[in-house]
């Protein structure tokens, strides 16, 4: 009965969305989110293309219930509407209703010839509207990012504060804070890709695994892109395209001393992607499960692989008397941390496991040079 129920409350229309500038792809991010909370298959939506096609919608006020919770709990520390500081300046309840009104169901507008046609600077599509309806990119879609019209310089270096949004995309880029995944540093983060598969994926990982949960080991964004493209090739039967590879990134928002928001972007050069996203190395380095390890790929140092496995192999395999003691001295003050978690047995698995890892990434940068294919 109440699943019937649920269904007749859904409100049908197709949106098709094609990843764009990246905080139109957080707003998307958040919406999907928004409306995985309320149960909707969010997956089923999700294209191998990278588009996102949504077909139902919960109404709006249970999108706004949902959206005003999650909101609530990412931004603890600050309104999200009803205030001129609020993240979104000068919003209320009703204007965000609107908003989720004009994306959801059908438009009503009629064809008037005195109206403005002017192009959304987010989806690019070109709409009549009047000019007392022109929506402004400025703080009402978020006073951390964007600029006032009139008295603060605009933080987005994609748009300026006087473009365009359109009715569709008002509400999508409302959702952008979503997206973000606070860790226990403070800070708060956001993958970006040219795919909106990618990014749910790589997103969805990084708050189940890094959502200010305090960590052993203070992770770098750098290091945290990693982890997740290995998991992103390891759990997906996926393979990365080369134009993907060169296109994820992470945008971190902190705050400083004075109170500004800071805002980075972070990427992995291509080489490093590239290999990361192979599953075979990406699996061996979920089994190795080093840090160590993962550093070296991260600097590009792959030479010092064989090392780190003649190392282990060599401590897993010498005795323990005066004679080769010293041997063994020089390797546990280089290798603390690594060897004593583990048995000689398990040094040796270890060793053999470094050693595949750099036979992989050689004949993945060999296929890369020469040209020739052979499929992961």
């Amino acid at each position: 009965m109440y699943r019937q129920m649920a269904r007749r409350s859904m409100i049908s229309r197709k949106i098709t969305l094609f990843p764009s500038s990246w905080i139109y792809n957080a707003g998307v991010i958040g919406l999907l989110r928004v409306l995985d909370e309320l149960n909707v298959p969010v997956v089923n939506s999700i294209h191998n293309d990278g588009s996102v096609i949504l077909t139902q919608f919960p109404n709006v006020e249970d999108i706004f219930k949902k959206w005003l919770e999650l909101s609530s709990k990412l931004e603890e520390d600050r309104r999200i509407i009803n205030n001129k500081n609020a993240y979104y300046a000068n919003q209320t309840e009703n204007t965000i209703k609107k908003r989720i009104s004009a994306l959801i169901e059908d438009d009503k507008n009629e064809e008037d010839k005195r109206r403005l046609i002017v192009s959304c600077c987010f989806c690019l599509e070109k709409i009549k509207t009047k000019k007392k309806d022109v929506d402004k990119l400025n703080q009402a879609f978020s006073n951390v990012l964007l600029g006032s019209e009139k008295s603060f310089v605009n933080m987005y270096w994609v748009n300026e504060a006087r473009d365009f949004v359109c009715q569709k995309c008002s509400f999508i880029i409302m959702c952008h804070h979503l997206a973000f995944t606070r860790l226990s540093d403070g800070s708060k983060i956001f993958i970006n890709a040219p795919s909106f598969n990618l990014m749910y994926n790589l997103n969805n990982f990084v708050r189940k695994i890094f959502g200010a949960v305090p960590q052993q080991e203070e992770l770098s964004k750098r290091k945290i892109l990693a982890m997740s493209i290995i998991e992103y090739a390891t759990k997906m039967q996926v393979t990365l395209g080369v134009w993907t590879r060169m296109n994820i990134e992470i945008i971190s928002l902190s705050r400083q001393r004075n109170k500004r928001q800071r805002i980075e972007f972070f990427s992995l050069p291509y080489d490093v992607v590239n290999i990361l996203s192979d599953r075979r190395i990406a699996s061996l380095l979920n089994d190795i499960g080093e840090s160590e390890i993962l550093n070296l790929i991260l600097k590009q140092k792959f030479s010092f692989l064989p090392e780190f496995g003649y190392d282990f192999l060599l401590f897993s395999i010498v005795k323990s008397d005066e004679q080769e003691s010293h041997l063994k001295n020089r390797i546990i003050q280089k290798h603390n941390q690594i060897i004593k978690k583990r048995n000689s047995s398990e040094l040796a698995e270890l060793a053999e496991k470094i050693f595949q890892l750099y036979a992989l990434i050689e004949e993945k940068r060999r296929r890369e040079k020469y040209g020739y294919f052979v499929s992961p």
